[in-house]
């Protein structure tokens, strides 16, 4: 029988230790903040570069942030919400199911 991709590394992931598994939500944050900066930015049609204007963030620090490699501190997190049209803002773990200090939510329209 084929096990699923979900069923093998849920086996994995319960013999880790516990800091092992705690990295890896960490990872998992930092990855879900990743995708939303990058989806945000490309909806609103802005480069890398427009938006390190935006924001007096270095682009290199925003390619940084986007594929995951450092996470922002929350001066930077503002920032960023503030120049793609969004908000940072708690929320409870137990309506999402997972662990995220934050979510961005859009509350503008991309720009034309």
């Amino acid at each position: 029988m084929t096990r699923s991709y979900e069923e093998a590394s849920t086996t994995r992931r319960a013999r880790l230790p516990a800091e092992t598994r705690s990295d890896g939500a960490v990872f998992e944050q930092t990855y879900r903040l990743a995708v939303q900066v990058m989806e945000r930015r490309e909806l609103l049609g802005l480069t890398q570069i427009e938006l390190a204007e935006k924001t007096g963030i270095d682009q290199g620090d925003i390619s940084r942030i986007e594929r995951g490699s450092i996470f922002p501190n929350e001066k930077t997190l503002l920032r960023l919400a503030d120049a793609l049209g969004a908000e940072w803002r708690l929320i409870d773990k137990a309506t999402t199911g997972i662990q995220l200090r934050g979510r961005c939510r859009a509350t503008e329209s991309p720009r034309e």
